[in-house]
């Protein structure tokens, strides 16, 4: 198989660190040495996307219930089939996090689980899978700029100002 040579070629990917490939050009690489069809599971249709997707629902409703507790607001949630003790672990740091470190917290979550779920996985179609879905990650962060967020920030508040009436 090919899959120990282009898992060798891939930079190594690091949390917080820009990647040095983008998803695009990862995928053309998957698909320029990878057969077609082991190149279309890459994105979601390995066992291991489902057990990511049954954990990110865990986060998602371990993240509503401390938004309705935080807002007094009590909250009627579907109890998910599968609890995950590192995210109730993290619940404390998610509640009194500002909305930019709680996505951080999220993603390292997430970044923690694809550690556990790629063991075993060293040069197989899911250890390439389980990097493109870092290089997500990583690529979310990596395309936000500050300098424009503070020049967006400061319009919205321009024109917030504009349409403020003092009673």
């Amino acid at each position: 198989m090919i899959y120990p040579f282009l898992t060798a070629t891939l930079p190594e990917l690091a949390p917080g660190q820009a990647p040095e490939m983008t998803l695009e050009e990862f995928d053309a690489l998957a698909a320029e040495h990878l057969s077609s069809s082991a190149a279309g599971k890459l994105d979601g249709k390995l066992p291991f996307h489902r057990e990511v997707a049954k954990f990110s629902e865990y986060v998602a409703y371990r993240s509503a219930i401390i938004r309705a507790a935080k807002l007094n607001r009590p909250g009627n949630f579907p109890i998910p089939a599968e609890f995950y003790g590192e995210v109730d672990f993290a619940c404390a740091a998610l509640a009194t996090a500002a909305p930019a470190d709680r996505e951080l917290l999220l993603d390292a979550l997430i970044w923690h689980k694809l550690d556990d779920l790629e063991l075993g996985h060293d040069m197989d179609l899911t250890h390439l899978a389980i990097y493109r879905m870092r290089l997500g990650l990583l690529q979310k962060y990596a395309r936000r700029d500050e300098k424009t967020a503070l020049q967006n920030f400061e319009a919205a508040l321009e024109k917030l100002s504009a349409d403020f009436n003092e009673p």
